[in-house]
């Protein structure tokens, strides 16, 4: 089976890398297909406790579809399955109950951006560049994309990006909030991305899970509603094994260690 799509997964940190850089790493049907199958698997896994995302090389992350595969498919079928696998893989990244890391390595174009909206946290190599570039291709965002950018940024900003389709730099994703740091290219994205995960995956897994959906939940549900579901989960994690191990560990001056029981 030809791999678009590679996943590795060591000390509870996976990695899925979009593996066509002679396409600029654009998802033609089976990378589409494999990304979905990685996210589901990962979604079983208990094991992993950190995804990150990324491209191969480093001219492009993701540029979305595989524009000269889906040239040759006019029907509307085509563009139903275009819209189904992604949107329906993307919507399962955001309910994973683990942290999800973008490692943007290069341009994020189109569906790349998309992707990038359903990530938890973003880091971008210094050159990179970013575009949904949607209406340019006389469509609109067809993964979801929308709503979360404009939960991410807010309607005046979406507005912006999506009706100019207009390319822009790292530096400036980091001033609006799309990505959360830039990082420098003598530093090394793969370093910090590395590191990041590895700081995350000492975190209590239980609590990000709940920070994470509560998070989500927040853009959707009312101010009572969210309040609610952030009571219920504080305290069900009250009497959990890992705060009994941090109240512990401040007792008793040293670090905790979470995920022992």
């Amino acid at each position: 089976m030809s791999k678009e799509i590679e996943y590795t997964q060591q000390d509870g940190i996976a990695t899925l890398r979009v593996n066509r850089p002679a396409a600029r790493n654009a998802l033609n049907w089976t990378a589409q297909e494999q990304f979905a199958a990685v996210v589901t698997d990962v979604a079983g896994d208990t094991a992993v406790r950190v995804l990150i995302i990324t491209g191969a090389g480093d001219k492009a992350f993701v540029s979305g579809g595989d524009l000269k595969e889906l040239s040759g498919h006019p029907e509307r079928a085509a563009g139903q399955r275009l819209n189904r696998v992604m949107r329906d893989a993307l919507v399962q990244l955001t309910q994973l109950p683990i942290p999800v890391i973008a490692a943007v390595n290069g341009d994020a174009f189109g569906g790349g951006c998309e992707i990038l909206t359903a990530c938890d946290l973003r880091l971008a190599a210094g050159h990179a560049r970013f575009c949904f570039a949607q209406v340019r291709n006389a469509l609109c965002t067809g993964w979801g994309g929308t709503g979360r950018l404009v939960n991410l940024l807010g309607q005046a900003r979406a507005l912006d990006l999506l009706l100019t389709s207009r390319i822009f730099s790292a530096e400036e994703a980091m001033q609006m909030g799309l990505v959360q740091q830039v990082v420098d290219d003598r530093v090394g994205l793969e370093t910090a991305v590395t590191q990041l995960a590895h700081s995350l995956s000492q975190l209590p897994q239980q609590a990000l899970a709940a920070s994470k959906q509560l998070v989500h939940a927040a853009s959707q549900l009312s101010p009572v509603a969210t309040n609610r579901l952030e009571t219920e989960l504080f305290v069900d994690l009250w009497s959990q094994p890992d705060h009994l191990e941090a109240l512990a560990a401040f007792r008793e001056k040293r670090p905790p260690i979470f995920g022992r029981s």
